[in-house]
Parts: structure tokens; sequence; C-alpha cells
């Protein structure tokens, strides 16, 4: 039988070049095989909140039984956030928006999740193809101003939360990567696969995010690099 190990994770979240406080939150536990990405909406304290909230609870919640078990619990905890955001949104007012996107990325041996609402994605690199696990809930709106992304789901959105599932089997020397928004809309597909294929994971996360920092970077951004 196959061994996986788990190597280690780079990480870096950055408040980029326009916005002066990042509501972007992350979680990383190489021991766990746990990996969560948020981005929060609401502004500064409503989408901080929201996103360190996430990443809190994760953080103390304690696994246990078989890896589909895991994944219920998972799920469940996600449910609780989302309600205990919707509440501290009505306790500020009907227009109160305290919500965030979520990628997680749950592996246990040879079996992999990935479960995610909004549009933070989560990327896989196997045999130096790159695609993508997740798929954005998002569209585009046409305004007077050009064009807006608006998210069809997420954490305390005005509609319920759809968790999107994805269960796969690891391969020996995949590498992942979980990222915000603030990342993916400043840089090109091929430069995430050049950066995912240094020797250096290291090194290519710095390419990639001196990619990113070297545009406006109106955006928080953040991004984690997992290998197998």
């Amino acid at each position: 039988m196959d061994i996986f190990n788990l190597g280690k994770s780079y990480f870096i979240t950055h408040p980029g070049h326009v916005r002066k406080n990042n509501e972007d939150s992350y979680y990383v536990s190489d021991k766990r095989g746990l990996w969560i990405v948020c981005d929060g909406m609401g502004g500064h304290q409503e989408g901080n909140y929201a996103s360190h909230l996430v990443t809190d609870i994760f953080e103390k919640m304690h696994m246990s039984g078989t890896f589909d078990e895991k994944i219920e619990a998972i799920i469940s905890q996600i449910y609780n956030i989302h309600l205990i955001l919707k509440k501290k949104a009505q306790m500020i007012g009907a227009d109160a928006i305290v919500g965030t996107t979520i990628v997680l990325l749950f592996i246990d041996g040879e079996k992999g999740v990935s479960i995610h609402a909004g549009d933070s994605r989560c990327y896989l690199l196997r045999d130096e193809r790159l695609s993508l696990v997740t798929l954005d809930h998002a569209r585009e709106l046409k305004t007077i101003d050009g064009n807006r992304k608006v998210l069809t789901n997420a954490l305390s959105a005005p509609n319920e939360i759809s968790l999107e599932v994805k269960k796969f089997r690891v391969q020996k020397r995949d590498i992942f990567l979980l990222c915000s928004d603030g990342l993916y809309d400043n840089v090109t597909s091929t430069c995430i696969q050049e950066s995912l294929s240094c020797l250096s994971l290291q090194l290519g996360l710095d390419i990639l995010i001196a990619s990113v920092l070297s545009k406006e970077a109106d955006d928080n951004l953040t991004a984690i690099i997992i290998e197998i």
C-alpha cells in the first residue's frame, strides 16, 4: 500500500496595494491535513470577523472517525458558522452583510476532498497539468461603471448556502493551491502553473505573489501551496 506523506505547505496573505485592511483569513495544519482560505465580505470589521470566525473555529475543532464521518463533521460545522453569521448580520441591521467565501481542502491518507462556497479557488497540479478543482459561485453583472462580479453563494449570503463537495483520490507529487480571487484575478493560469512547477515551492509562491504585487493589486490576496 502506498504511504502518503504531506510535505510542508507554504502560505502568505497580503492586503494588496489599494485596500488598507485585509479581510482574508487562512488556516494551515499539515499535521491534520486541513487547509482553508476565506475572503470576508461586508467591510473591514464585518468581513474580517466573518473570515476569521471560520478559521478560528476550525483551529479548535476536533475530528474523529472515518473519512466520510470527518467530512460530515466539517460540513455541519460550516453550516453552523453560516447560521452564526446570519444572526450577526440581523443584529446589525436589515441590509448588513457579514459573510465570507470558503475553500477548504482536507486530505486523509490517499483520500481528499475540497469543500467550497464562493469564488475562492482550489487548483491542482498533477503530472505537469494544471486543473481547477472548484468552480466559482459568481456571475458577471453589467453596470453603468462596467462589469461587476457578484457572488451567488457564500457563507451568510442573502440566499441559503449550498456547499460544493468534491471527493478525489490523492496521488504522489500532487500540488494544490488554495487562493482568494485577489490572487488569481491578477495572474494567468500559465503563471500559476509555472509557479507550482518550481523545484522550490517557496520560490514558486514568492514568484506568484511578486507577479500579483507588480500590478495594481486592488484586492486582498491569500495563497496556500500544499505538496504531497
